[in-house]
């Protein structure tokens, strides 16, 4: 296998490589790569989740000029009213309070618990995409082979059609053909040309969509390896609702939606904290008081707090909670259903592409007899340019079919593979 390095970040133009290479190179795609960040960031989520069930801890302090001393007025009949001041211009307080969660409806709990349900469903999501670009490569991988084939075909056909117009040409000097069936002739060499350049420009681009999944740029030199052994269509479907990722991720939202239930109802309990704070405050940076009040402030106690009405709020939460629930559960059931039908119909397929393999076999061996007798026909002045031309397009069009249907069968094959897991692929290619 040749390969011609690129620098960083360039795909590597691949001449000779496997299907192996291709879907280990698609591991390092940028998608799955940002996929895996964000599995990192809700590994952080978990984390934050875990933190209300620890007390919270503040710092704060305050400084601030009052307009006027606070004072207070005093009656005392029949003497004069008295104006006494309660405080200073100048105050400052700092403190260092805490509230640490007693209680809370269980709302703390069930938050940690669906915040790691999210988690998993990331990483099954993660793992799910990474399923879903092997089934792009291996079809790009099957369609460049066949397209490789299509022109190697042509390529054989613009050979023929060239020993064809070279005969022509020297009946035509003879005086044996007329001018036409030259022309005919070279009008079939520039068709397969120009056919030959939509091909190639087909491949190319082919090319660099592989090249975008997986790294990998490649042109030649492919190779249709077959991973599928021994699976049956039961084995198959029986893995895949067990295995699938995608399936997995389905049944964690189910399991999401559970506790999004559990914290609607936490929203019916009280919620109890212990609190207190280390405050000091005076009329200065010293914070010794300010003759008024005490310098030492600082207090410990229990805050309670219980809604009592919510405009219904709670029960609207909750019942949405249900019916997002109910509503994922039949989701569920019908991909399980989609699953099981899109296997079935991808054996129905295979067995389909097989039989036309047989028939394509038959039909190549048949028009290369067919070009052979033609050819030996007008070289003797027995068949006409027409008749050539026809078997030349002919006999191209059964090498590129049959090439088509092998790359087809190869591709069927491989996603069915997929369809039962992306183990089952990884196990395979390891």
């Amino acid at each position: 296998m040749k390969k011609l390095l690129f620098a960083v970040m360039l795909p590597l133009a691949v001449w000779s490589t496997t299907l192996v290479d291709v879907l280990k190179g698609v591991d390092n795609n940028l998608l799955l790569k940002s996929k895996s960040k964000e599995v990192k960031a809700l590994e952080q989520m978990v984390k934050v989740a875990k933190s209300k069930d620890y007390p919270t801890v503040d710092l704060s302090l305050n400084a601030f000029r009052l307009k006027d001393t606070p004072t207070t007025l005093f009656v005392f009949p029949p003497f004069p009213p008295v104006t006494i001041p309660l405080g200073t211009k100048d105050n400052v307080n700092l403190e260092i309070g805490f509230v640490y969660p007693i209680f809370s409806g269980y709302a703390i709990t069930n938050s940690i618990k669906k915040s790691k349900l999210e988690l998993i469903k990331a990483k099954l999501q993660k793992e799910n995409l990474k399923r879903e670009l092997y089934l792009k490569a291996i079809s790009l991988y099957g369609a460049i082979y066949a397209t490789t084939h299509a022109i190697e075909a042509s390529k054989e056909a613009l050979k023929s059609a060239d020993e064809a117009l070279k005969k022509a040409k020297e009946l035509y000097k003879n005086d044996l053909l007329n001018i036409a069936a030259v022309y005919n002739i070279e009008a079939k060499k520039f068709q397969i040309k120009s056919s030959i350049k939509r091909l190639v420009a087909k491949r190319d681009s082919l090319s660099n969509d592989l090249a975008y999944l997986s790294g990998l740029s490649i042109k030649e030199g492919l190779r249709l390896d077959n991973f599928l052994k021994d699976l049956d269509e039961g084995s198959c479907i029986a893995r895949a609702l067990r295995d699938r990722k995608d399936i997995k991720a389905i049944k964690e939202q189910l399991n999401i939606t559970e506790y999004d239930i559990k914290l609607a109802k936490s929203r019916y309990y009280p919620s109890v904290a212990l609190v207190g704070a280390i405050k000091r405050q005076g009329d200065n940076f010293r914070l010794n008081g300010n003759g008024y009040t005490n310098a030492d402030s600082s207090y410990i106690g229990v805050s309670f707090k219980w809604n009592l009405f919510d405009g219904f709020a709670k029960d609207h939460q909750k019942e949405a909670a249900m019916r997002k629930k109910e509503a994922t559960a039949l989701y569920l059931i019908d991909y399980e259903k989609k699953v099981t039908t899109d296997i079935k119909n991808a054996f129905l397929k295979l067995s389909s592409l097989e039989s036309m393999l047989k028939a394509s076999n038959k039909e190549l061996l048949s028009q290369k007899e067919y070009f052979r007798l033609t050819k030996g026909r007008f070289e003797n002045e027995l068949a006409s340019a027409d008749e050539l031309s026809r078997a030349i397009s002919s006999l191209a069009m059964a090498n590129a079919k049959l090439k088509e249907i092998e790359a087809e069968i190869f591709v069927q094959k491989n996603m069915i593979l997929l369809m039962s897991g992306l183990e089952s692929m990884q196990k395979v290619i390891e």
